[in-house]
């Protein structure tokens, strides 16, 4: 029997601090409040705050999955709109010895949500790290958090970079974040494009760009309730990040597995990569 295919999307960065979690959880809730079913992995293993976000407390996470102490539906909490999350995990020293098959376990385990959910999100730590590039090469799509601050403009064609010559990728989404008018995502395309050149077989696809809006990435905000359906109306952050899912949700992958989650296992231990964004 096939399995509805998942579409696995790493949400990730060349350095901290750009907003890619709370761009994570808000797009998730912005999809399912489309009609689909969403799962978010926490992969900022050891300082992940998604849970703490969405305004849920963990008693397990993926590391107890992984040494066996529960099952991966033990660990899943339920978040806005029925948004699952799967925490990875907070200051944990097992950290330090993770290596390619314990990595490989932990995508392994996602396998059970094939055919549950449509979409799995994860949510990387951001930079350079082993752990990192072995979640982004899996993922089937990767899209990439850009900002206008120098550092970020530099890391990221550095890591843009990284991944094409050791991962193999050479499609990119990119979301420009914290702009402040309204041509500036498209001017920090233009400028990455010439960062990185003008190769051929790099593909760098703007997928939309999400507004500077004071107070709009702070933790929890808008997880209070009331007001809460009136802010998806209003805020000028949430409302971008509706448009991002529909563009998303139309956008398709060149390559779809018909294997659910077991594709992303296996381009994990036989360096697959990342696919193009194709309308």
């Amino acid at each position: 029997m096939n399995t509805k295919p998942v579409r696995v999307i790493a949400l990730a960065s060349g350095k901290g601090g750009v907003g890619k979690s709370f761009l994570t959880l808000h797009l998730a809730e912005a999809l399912a409040r489309m009609g689909r079913s969403v799962a978010i992995l926490d992969a900022d293993l050891g300082l992940g705050n998604i849970e703490l976000m969405a305004g849920v407390a963990p008693r397990h996470t993926l590391m107890d999955v992984l040494s066996g102490h529960c099952t991966l539906e033990d660990v899943i909490l339920e978040g806005p709109v029925g948004i699952q999350i799967i925490p990875g995990g907070r200051r944990l020293p097992i950290l330090s010895r993770l290596d390619t098959l314990l990595v490989a376990g932990m995508i392994q385990a996602m396998d059970s949500l094939a055919g549950k959910v449509d979409y799995l999100l994860v949510d990387t730590a951001g930079g350079l790290s082993p752990i990192d590039l072995q979640l982004v090469q899996a993922a089937g799509e990767v899209l990439v958090v850009l900002t206008a601050e120098p550092v970020c403009q530099l890391d990221t064609a550095d890591y843009i970079r990284v991944l094409r010559q050791h991962c193999r990728i050479e499609s990119f989404g990119i979301l420009t974040n914290m702009v402040r008018r309204q041509r500036e995502g498209h001017a920090l395309m233009q400028t990455l494009q010439h960062r990185l050149g003008f190769d051929l077989d790099l593909v760098l696809h703007h997928c939309g760009q999400v507004p500077f809006e004071r107070n709009g990435t702070e933790p929890g905000f808008l997880f209070t309730g009331a007001d809460r359906e009136q802010s998806w109306q209003e805020s000028r952050v949430l409302r971008s990040l509706s448009m991002l899912a529909v563009t998303l949700d139309r956008c398709r992958p060149r390559e779809c597995s018909s294997a659910g989650m077991r594709f992303f296992l296996e381009q994990t231990l036989s360096a697959g990569g990342g696919k193009a964004w194709k309308r």
